[in-house]
């Protein structure tokens, strides 16, 4: 990494100076056996490329593109319906002209690498030019990747274009491949990664595993575009958008064949804090999963990692409850009842919904509002804190009003609005209701008898009318509901104003390929697949591996493999699992599913209340209020299942087609 700065300080400052003498070679100038003709510097050009990866970590934004400062606002999950955020007020969609440049300019580079490394194989040994081929490889693929889940089809240029010294302008105008072909190609250059790569490398580096991981994952997407897409464009005889359906099978065996390979690595499940029975442990350690950067970390296979000084994040700066924040930003995530319903122990009513209400209607009424999640399955707790939880040696008080009515015995509290209802509390003229609108939550009302508001804490004898967190409905920082998001927020930062947190962003890891093994494997009984060539069970492995997982999050196991009888319980876990880690967008993308789930659709959101009379929480669900005129309402432009190619690569390149409907 030195190496590479000290290369591209150079190169800069040469921009500046003035040649005094056209007889010297310039000494700031490196040529391709500088870069290629040594491991120190092929390991600094790789570098480079690895930092521009186009990773959807912490610093990805659907606004501003990747390795984004922008990135704590619209965050993904606020579109999918995992969480609502105040600044994504409906169905937006990724600008086209985000990443196709670096992308391509990213190409070039790794063309330039595959191309130049042979002439200078000598200079290596065997296993560090395989490294750095392998590299180039997983590189290549990961970028293809992104662009054709985006886009379908795209140019698929795998040699240098040395225009305009040995290539034409019309050399350039490279039209769209398949997708199909596309898909192959990503598919064939992580078979080399995987034949080329050391079982081990350097944190941040892609191993064997890595390579095999996302192959998993890539041919996993590839087949449900072939099982679920619809779109069928062609242009200069290629189909550039969908797949063949019977190719679906293929990928689904490509994607179940690349996840065994990974368990040659001696990956697993992340169980250091964990304890059987023990609710607390396991919640704890799947929060700790996400920060944990130890050797004690088994379930890590491919991350980007982050220090202080050189590269760092506002991810605590934009998740952070109010009353834990030292500064700067506060929450732009709040996970929805929604998302929380789908967890095992949340008590449902008849109708499958969150059950805040009794058999008369009437609400449920806690002593302490972490009552009512008394059963939820530990993985809740590990990424979602909900009113009360603890976080960072504090409650976290989250209110949004006080009741202060009578209660009668046997009667209790009727609905404070109706089923449905859109507008805002304070637009009801609500009987017996206190509400603010700031954060200051005052001024205090006085109870009838003395509260003791969590374990150990003094009782009191008045309560601010909002809680510390809010929520509010006015247009302050702060979440717009009652839930805050647990995964990986960072409980021992001193400091988590803009730029300070430093936490590794995973972006494979071993539950996401147990869980592409189990969707493959259930995809290919569906599709009249029993066994696989090793002879395994296809349901009896995608059961296995749904068992592992939710053994870890302290959910229920399903009894036997007959248990496993629908996509939907895979797709589920799925959800769950790997909610916040800018996964489920894509799934719903890959699915086909996202016009059913968002089709003027509301996301309802949990409102905790205090009723001063008996001293008990009780829980209001309702839609998304609205906020400075936006009503927070989805529907998912189909169009989008295939995002517009950039208006200036149509205009440059005469051979492209846009996509349908643009």
């Amino acid at each position: 990494m030195k190496r590479l700065k000290y290369y591209l300080l150079i190169l800069c400052a040469g921009a500046f100076a003035a040649c005094t003498d056209l007889d010297i070679p310039p000494k700031n100038i490196f040529n391709e056996k500088d870069i290629f003709g040594s491991i120190e510097g092929a390991t600094s050009y790789l570098a480079r490329l690895y930092s521009v990866l186009p990773m959807e970590d912490f610093r990805y934004s659907f606004q501003h593109g990747f390795n984004s400062s922008g990135a704590m606002y619209r965050q993904m999950c606020c579109a999918t319906g995992e969480a609502v955020g105040r600044d994504t007020q409906g169905f937006f969609a990724e600008p086209g002209s985000n990443m196709w440049d670096a992308a391509y300019k990213t190409i070039r580079e790794i063309n330039l690498l595959i191309e130049g490394l042979p002439k200078y194989k000598s200079g290596f040994s065997d296993s560090d030019y395989n490294t750095v081929l392998g590299e180039a490889y997983f590189i290549r693929a990961y970028v293809y990747f992104a662009m054709v889940k985006r886009l379908g089809g795209v140019p698929k240029i795998d040699y240098v274009i040395d225009y305009p010294a040995n290539a034409t302008l019309e050399d350039t105008w490279t039209p769209r491949a398949s997708e199909e072909e596309c898909w192959d190609f990503i598919g064939q250059d992580l078979d080399a990664a995987i034949a080329s790569l050391p079982d081990k490398n350097a944190s941040g580096r892609a191993t064997r595993y890595a390579a095999a991981a996302l192959k998993s994952r890539a041919m996993l997407y590839a087949g449900s575009i072939a099982k679920y897409n619809t779109v069928n464009e062609e242009h200069l005889g290629k189909r550039i958008c969908g797949i063949p359906a019977e190719r679906a099978a293929g990928y689904f065996e490509a994607a179940y064949k690349a996840s065994k390979i990974v368990d040659e690595g001696g990956y697993s499940l992340y169980k250091a804090k964990w304890a059987a029975g023990n609710r607390d442990a396991q919640a704890e350690n799947f929060a700790a999963l996400f920060l944990d950067e130890s050797s004690a970390n088994t379930e890590t296979i491919f991350a980007r990692y982050y220090k202080e000084k050189f590269l760092t994040h506002d991810y605590d700066n934009s998740v952070q409850p109010r009353s834990t924040s030292t500064g700067g930003n506060d929450s732009e995530v709040s996970p929805t009842v929604d998302f929380i319903e789908m967890f095992d122990g949340v008590e449902l009513d008849a109708d499958g919904k969150f059950g805040f209400l009794d058999e008369n209607g009437y609400y449920k009424l806690y002593d302490n509002p972490m009552d009512a999640f008394a059963n939820a399955e530990p993985r809740l707790l590990g990424t979602v804190i909900l009113p009360m939880s603890k976080f960072k040696d504090q409650y976290i008080e989250i209110r949004r009003g006080l009741y202060t009515g009578k209660v009668e015995e046997g009667k209790g509290i009727s609905r404070l609005i109706k089923e449905g209802e859109t507008a805002a509390y304070e637009t009801l003229g609500l009987k017996d209701v206190q509400l603010t609108g700031n954060f200051n939550g005052g001024p205090a009302v006085q109870l009838k008898t003395p509260y003791t508001p969590y374990p150990g804490a003094t009782p009191v004898t008045s309560m601010l009318i909002t809680g510390l967190n809010g929520p509010v409905n006015g247009w302050n920082f702060g979440n717009i509901g009652g839930t805050y998001l647990r995964k990986y927020l960072d409980p021992d930062l001193e400091n988590n104003s803009g730029g300070k947190s430093t936490q590794h962003w995973i972006d494979i890891r071993y539950a996401e390929v147990l869980l592409n093994r189990a969707e493959a494997a259930y995809e290919l009984t569906q599709l009249g697949k029993t066994t696989s060539e090793e002879g395994d069970s296809y349901r009896d492995e995608a059961f296995r591996c749904i068992n592992l997982i939710r053994e870890r999050a302290g959910a229920d196991l399903l009894a036997s493999a007959a248990d496993l009888n629908s996509v939907d319980i895979v797709r589920r876990e799925r959800r769950k699992e790997l909610a916040f880690e800018n996964q489920t967008y894509w799934d719903l993308r890959r699915w086909r599913i996202f016009y059913d789930e968002q089709n003027t659709t509301r996301y309802r959101i949990l409102m905790p209340f205090f009723a001063t009379d008996v001293n008990k929480y009780f829980f209001d669900v309702r839609f998304t209020e609205p906020r400075a005129g936006y009503n927070y309402i989805f529907t998912y432009d189909t169009r989008y299942y295939y995002q517009p190619l950039p208006s200036g690569e149509l205009t440059k390149n005469p051979n492209l087609k846009n996509n349908p409907g643009f």
